[in-house]
């Protein structure tokens, strides 16, 4: 969090992270979302981290049906770190997600044990600049259909504790027309353990419109 594009670093070992935020999602019809979410990550191993994923909040079946920012109610994710440091190549990382059918947004739908498969890349462009890009396949949470995911994020450091980023996000589907989306946003380090963070985005040449804020807080626990 907070830019929809993964990026490809792992917690070390042993540690835990917890990362919290609030969306607020307007549409060109109906009422808006008001969407928390919780990240909890914790570093497996040197090339493992283990993590779980939930989305709740007022008009969630909106959120999740028509927003490419959102994930899944509840899922539990891994990431595998394939490259890291090579002299040539980006680092390169394995980001999964399973969506647990547990909690039903919409009755009269069918929850799927749907699943996420993303390769993600950072290029460093100097000391302050880095350049991170997604690709993978996303199954729907509520029918069978696939979606094919492109992220792609530039950050700047402007100095040790604050850093901007803007971003281009995209789902294609093969049956419907690609949405894409735009945004910007800031990170600020308080501290070794605590981070802020927000961002603004929406879709760009879409006929369901979604602009939304995102704000939120991160936490390593020591």
């Amino acid at each position: 969090m907070p830019d929809e594009t993964q990026e490809t670093d792992l917690l070390p070992r042993g540690e835990w992270q917890i990362e919290a935020a609030y969306l607020h999602n307007l549409y060109s019809t109906g009422g808006p979302s008001d969407i928390g979410q919780v990240l909890i990550r914790y570093g497996f191993s040197k090339r493992l981290e283990l993590r779980f994923l939930t989305e709740a909040g007022s008009e969630l079946h909106k959120y999740i049906e028509n927003t490419v920012q959102s994930t899944f109610p509840a899922a539990a994710s891994a990431k595998i770190l394939l490259l890291k440091d090579h002299r040539c190549l980006p680092d390169i990382t394995l980001i999964t997600y399973l969506h647990l059918p547990f909690y039903n947004v919409e009755k009269d739908k069918k929850a799927y044990w749907s699943s996420i498969f993303l390769i993600a890349f950072n290029n460093e462009l100097g000391k302050k600049r880095k350049m991170e890009y997604n690709a993978g396949v996303q199954q729907e949470a509520y029918s069978t259909q696939w979606a094919y995911i492109l992220n792609a994020a530039i950050h700047y450091q402007v100095v040790d504790q604050l850093e901007i980023f803007s971003e281009y996000f995209a789902q294609y589907h093969p049956s419907d027309n690609p949405q894409h989306n735009v945004g910007a946003g800031l990170a600020y380090q308080l501290n070794n353990y605590v981070e802020v963070f927000a961002m603004a985005g929406g879709t760009v040449n879409y006929a369901e419109s979604n602009h939304y804020i995102n704000a939120g807080v991160a936490f390593k626990l020591p």
